[in-house]
């Protein structure tokens, strides 16, 4: 769904930290680059986007017999493909491979949003009546938005690192390649100011704290590849490493049919191009069936 200015928001707080901390030349080269970049990003009109994300998920302290019902060592990947157009619409194909896979198309157009099921029908949502409503399904489609990053500055110039590594040469062309890397309470701080993390009840805004609470042997990169000549990104890749140690949480916290501990590496790249081509189109589907319940796009109405 769509992102409001989340990469010029992001782009700014990186430049900011690189002049506060700048400590020679090329980083305050790196910083003009991320404040240009800021304001490039804002003014474009259209782009296309391509997302893969692969999840490993490793369980551990899980009986041979797999009491738990939750497996030993688990692979996931997630791809998405499509289209926007500034401010308010994107065309958007997602799907997911192994555990609880999954297929689905979305097109957002101001305040509606459409959303297509694997069997091809459409339905189409008032995205004011999800914000209002309680359903944690709800919740996750009309907050499905980045934070914005822009926000975060302050809390976050303690625990983010940012290296410059020069011009890489990426699908042919010769970028520029900038790390952000964020710690423990980075991680935490970022979560905690996601809509999708406000939205959710107190008890289970406590869970997720908790979760966060057990989390050891963190390691988390952001990296950006810039077009220098235009400042605009071509690709985002976010880097995740990290183990769980869930029996240090409450009982009331835990549950049976979850391991003691795993441990979750992430690789999630996204590529854009095609910036402000006008032959982007977003056009709403005509057959979408009007509804208020996300439940009956996956048969659990």
């Amino acid at each position: 769904m769509r992102k409001k200015y989340t990469l010029p928001g992001l782009l700014s707080m990186v430049a900011m930290l690189l002049l506060v901390s700048a400590c020679g030349g090329s980083s305050v080269t790196a910083g003009q680059l991320l404040t240009n970049s800021a304001t490039a990003m804002k003014q474009i009109k259209s782009l296309h986007l391509e997302m893969t994300a692969t999840v490993n998920l490793t369980a551990s302290g899980v009986p041979g017999s797999n009491a738990t019902g939750f497996p030993a060592n688990t692979n996931i990947t997630l791809k998405a493909s499509g289209d926007e157009v500034m401010p308010d619409q994107t065309s958007l194909k997602l799907s997911s491979s192994g555990p609880g896979k999954f297929s689905f198309a979305e097109i957002v157009k101001g305040n509606q949003l459409y959303i297509q099921n694997a069997q091809g029908q459409w339905y189409v949502f008032d995205k004011s009546k999800l914000d209002s409503a309680t359903n944690s399904v709800n919740n996750l489609l009309s907050n499905a938005s980045a934070p914005d990053f822009s926000k975060l500055l302050t809390m976050l110039q303690k625990d983010v690192t940012v290296a410059d590594r020069g011009n890489e040469t990426l699908n042919g062309a010769s970028l520029r390649h900038i790390t952000v890397t964020l710690d423990k309470n980075g991680l935490t701080k970022l979560i905690e100011n996601t809509d999708q993390f406000k939205g959710l009840p107190a008890t289970s805004q406590q869970s997720v704290k908790d979760v966060l609470t057990s989390v050891s042997n963190f390691n988390a990169s952001l990296d950006f590849w810039f077009d220098e000549a235009t400042s605009y990104i071509h690709r985002l890749e976010l880097k995740l490493n990290t183990a769980v140690d869930l029996s240090k949480l409450t009982a009331t916290a835990t549950t049976a049919n979850v391991p003691p501990a795993f441990s979750l590496k992430a690789d999630i790249v996204l590529d854009l191009s095609r910036f402000n081509d006008s032959s982007i189109k977003i056009t709403a589907p005509a057959n979408a069936i009007p509804t208020d319940n996300p439940g009956v796009i996956f048969g659990k109405a």
